[in-house]
């Protein structure tokens, strides 16, 4: 479902892997829905992918700022406003007691926030850094 293309790269390549990363948490969440059955209970794993999706999140968005911050990226406030509403969205759905009852619906709402993420952040925001951080010589 979700398959890195080189127009999702900064050209930086500790955050590249990162976001590599990213995508292979999704993916297993991916993977749990299409062996979605109703009588197979699937919370703990579903439980294990939202807090690694939620952890590893946390690590890179704080790279990713500190990165901006050590160079002087101006649009850090609006960037990191972008990552706070990520987290507490992503947080929201692996506390929610739904994930309980309706593991399907949970998994759905999640893979469709990451599909929306991809497009507007990665695609979109991330790229506004992508050629001030690269003009600086990271990569």
């Amino acid at each position: 479902m979700f398959l890195w293309k080189e127009s999702y790269s900064v050209n930086i390549s500790d955050i590249d892997n990162q976001h590599k990363e990213l995508f292979k948490i999704a993916n297993r969440l991916s993977d749990c829905l299409k062996e979605y059955d109703v009588i197979t209970d699937q919370y703990d794993e579903v439980k294990q992918i939202f807090n690694e999706l939620t952890n590893y999140t946390i690590y890179h968005f704080q790279f990713e700022e500190e990165l901006m911050i050590n160079n002087g990226y101006e649009n850090i406030a609006v960037h990191k406003a972008q990552h706070d509403t990520f987290i507490n969205k992503i947080k929201s759905l692996e506390f929610n007691e739904d994930i309980y009852i309706n593991q399907k619906r949970s998994m759905l709402e999640a893979l469709s926030f990451l599909l929306d993420w991809i497009s507007n952040h990665i695609l979109i925001t991330d790229m506004k850094y992508k050629s001030f951080l690269n003009g600086k010589g990271i990569i």
